[in-house]
């Protein structure tokens, strides 16, 4: 008798760990269904910016041809607007290099001293300001900014903040978290590489300091415009933060992304010794 007990009592208990893994997979997958609804809601909500886009200025030339005077002129505006007001400690190391690359300019003009990366390498954080075409790419999580020509961006939206300051260290495109104010996405830049591109002529990166921070405001403004309110901040190396509002047009004359960098072909003009040389065949 007593083992016909425990025989039944061990059925019923088998019954009821049977039952609660039921339960426990109908809840499981109630709150996929949930989730699943949730994230299409969350789609609902934000901004449609597929597409392909580039910088205005830059809207019908490519490389090798020359602006159209309304393409200088924008690019004037932007190199006006993001020309930076140093600290006087920082002012001081600005003119050394700056006097530095001018002498080498003007002792060799047809080879000049390579300054910036060239053609073939990824460009620097934020990469919206250089030639090429771009693609905007919205989640709920994040969004990815693509372009063609080697930069990608991650910019979380989950509610992540940046990692603390013992696990950051200087990355290419550095560390991007954004949230949504309506259909104008915020995002906050930390842990670049401390430097910034000085201008179009005798240009050159400059050393920042550790607190350089960028903040952008993205925003599609009508269907074939994108604006981007881009702020820099340094308080050791800027005097004040350098500010641009930058523009980027739809592209519609092409269906989809391409490569527009030849590296063989800018094989071509090889550095040698620290400058720019041309070969000849």
């Amino acid at each position: 008798m007593i083992a016909n007990l425990s025989r039944r009592i061990a059925a019923r208990h088998a019954l009821i760990a049977v039952a609660l893994m039921l339960m426990a997979g109908c809840f499981c997958q109630a709150r996929a269904q949930k989730s699943s609804k949730e994230r299409v809601e969350a789609f609902a909500k934000l901004p449609n910016w597929s597409g392909i886009w580039e910088l205005d200025a830059f809207v019908g030339q490519s490389d090798g041809q020359q602006f159209s005077a309304e393409g200088q002129r924008r690019l004037k505006y932007y190199a006006a607007a993001l020309k930076p007001a140093f600290t006087p400690a920082y002012q001081g190391k600005f003119d050394a290099i700056l006097k530095k690359v001018q002498a080498a300019v003007a002792a060799d003009p047809n080879h000049p001293p390579e300054t910036h990366p060239p053609l073939c390498v990824d460009p620097p954080f934020p990469a919206t300001l250089t030639p090429g075409m771009f693609e905007w790419l919205v989640t709920p999580e994040e969004t990815t900014f693509v372009s063609t020509v080697g930069a990608v961006r991650h910019i979380y939206t989950d509610g992540r903040t940046h990692p603390p300051k013992d696990e950051l260290w200087p990355t290419l495109m550095g560390d991007s978290v954004g949230h949504w104010e309506g259909d104008t996405l915020v995002i906050d830049t930390i842990s670049t590489k401390p430097r910034l591109y000085t201008g179009q002529l005798s240009g050159f990166f400059f050393p920042m300091s550790d607190q350089l921070h960028f903040i952008e405001r993205v925003r599609m403004i009508d269907h074939d415009h994108m604006q981007i309110d881009y702020t820099v901040e340094d308080p050791a190396a800027l005097a004040k933060p350098m500010h641009a509002t930058i523009v980027h047009t739809r592209v519609t004359d092409f269906n989809r992304m391409v490569e527009e960098t030849d590296c063989e072909e800018n094989e071509r003009d090889p550095v040698v010794n620290g400058r720019f040389t041309t070969i000849t065949h």
